[in-house]
């Protein structure tokens, strides 16, 4: 980052056409430079905090008019940086908000760097370091669901989770710590098993996040799925219908499909990549093989598997042995065509679907779709899939922090179970309360808070 005591502006508005475009400005020349390039319509002796004014945005070098706007000002630390702050919304074309950041520039203030603006938000203590990332997840968000879980960690529901866990870690240091300073006045501490009690509450409290973690990365990332099966079984009819269109071509003709069709979609609000892949058998040809090839690519890349079995034919031996290829991946079995007379018994079903859950679809009529969806969440995500409550850790820095805070609180438990001296309790203690301060920023994130605001668009 560059010196963050400069008047730093950017675009915060996507580039390209619009029907408004928004410059920020952040620093403590951003009250003066917006005195300077901008012309309230009613004269007024300063621009209030927090006010909208009409006016005009000119070239300070020669007085032109770039265009007409509004200017919002905010005052130190009442803003969302923290600092002084100037937002301008002018016509969004790309010509008119380069003319007014070349101006801006021109005035003594600097381009931002990406998350330069998040950054200062964080060092000036308006957000902690999981809620800046937050802020870019928000941005980066495909669905409702993503941005809503985002949201409930850019509100500091992550931070308010590890406050209470830190606050007990803090006073049973300091209890500890009385034990080894004062041994010889006999303090009252509590006992060795009271303190490992309450570790091993802590300790559960972590293991329930970073299991959480499992869901929240795949909500974060979304997944991907191949639809596969033997040729003819209407793969490409449940391909269309999960996503609601026609994307594949559909006939009665086996081997249709050659190559790998996929697109992108959301299941529950998850992202989610679909891959129709060509039906799996003897290939008749070179053509047909580089299909097949494909498509067994297709199932080793994929989260999670849509084995499709057409139950209006008998249960053939190609369907058994593709089953038996699939063991050890994660499976749905998809029975379709049930608008159609069923050749399979129960017993049949129940051995093609083995271990897998399986679903009587109907792609033809969407019988059935709905109730596969859900099951393909709940198959990825367990049973709390459709539950969208609680707290989802979601970014691998804050799980790899908790697996070590949980392990260092591991350590501290089996020094006081060992009658080890409180030293080394405390060692490893203070090396839990480390990993927790890093995830919210307030230890040890020096090295590594280029690398994560990097990541973020320019003007956020």
């Amino acid at each position: 980052m560059g010196d963050l005591s400069d008047t730093i502006c950017a675009l915060s508005t996507p580039p390209g056409r619009s029907g408004i475009a928004v410059v920020r400005m952040s620093g403590p020349e951003s009250a003066a430079l917006a005195g300077r390039i901008f012309v309230p319509q009613k004269p007024c002796e300063s621009f209030a905090s927090r006010h909208a004014l009409l006016g005009r945005i000119i070239d300070p070098h020669n007085g032109s008019e770039i265009d007409e706007g509004i200017l919002i000002s905010y005052r130190a630390p009442h803003s969302y940086t923290g600092e002084d702050m100037a937002e301008f919304s002018l016509h969004g074309s790309p010509v008119l908000a380069a003319a007014l950041l070349e101006s801006l520039c021109n005035l003594g203030a600097r381009l931002a760097e990406p998350g330069e603006f998040t950054m200062r938000a964080f060092l000036h203590g308006r957000i902690d370091l999981s809620q800046a990332e937050a802020v870019r997840d928000i941005i980066e968000s495909t669905t409702l669901y993503q941005a809503q879980v985002a949201a409930r960690q850019r509100s500091g529901s992550l931070a308010s989770r590890l406050g209470p866990l830190r606050k007990s870690l803090i006073d049973i240091i300091a209890q500890l710590e009385s034990a080894v300073e004062f041994a010889e006045e006999d303090l009252p501490v509590a006992s060795r098993d009271t303190l490992s009690d309450r570790l091993e509450e802590a300790r559960a409290e972590l293991k329930r996040m970073i299991d959480s973690f499992h869901r929240g990365r795949i909500v974060r990332n979304g997944f991907s799925m191949a639809v596969v099966g033997r040729p003819n079984a209407g793969k490409s009819s449940l391909f269309n219908a999960l996503l609601a269109q026609e994307r594949s071509i559909v006939t009665d003709v086996p081997g249709t499909t050659r190559d790998l069709v996929s697109e992108f979609t959301s299941i529950g609000g998850i992202p989610v990549r679909i891959a129709d892949t060509a039906g799996i058998r003897e290939p008749h040809d070179a053509i047909e093989r580089l299909g097949i090839d494909r498509s067994r690519q297709a199932i080793a890349d994929a989260d999670l598997v849509l084995l499709v079995a057409d139950t209006s034919r008998p249960l053939s031996e190609e369907d058994l042995v593709l089953k038996e290829q699939l063991v050890g991946i994660l499976c749905v079995a998809a029975l379709n065509k049930r608008d159609l007379p069923s050749c399979w018994s129960a017993l049949e079903k129940k051995e093609f679907a083995g271990f897998n859950p399986a679903v009587e679809v109907s792609a033809k009529t969407m019988d059935g779709v709905g109730e596969l969806r859900n099951v393909i969440l709940e198959r990825l995500l367990g049973p709390a899939a459709s539950s969208q409550e609680g707290i989802l850790v979601t970014n691998l820095r804050h799980c790899r922090n908790l697996e070590e805070a949980e392990l260092a609180l591991t350590d501290s438990i089996t020094a006081l179970y060992s009658g080890l001296s409180e030293e080394f309790a405390l060692a490893d203690l203070h090396r839990s309360l480390r990993h927790l301060g890093a995830i919210t920023g307030e230890t040890g994130v020096e090295d590594i808070l280029d690398e994560i605001f990097s990541q973020f668009c320019v003007g956020k």
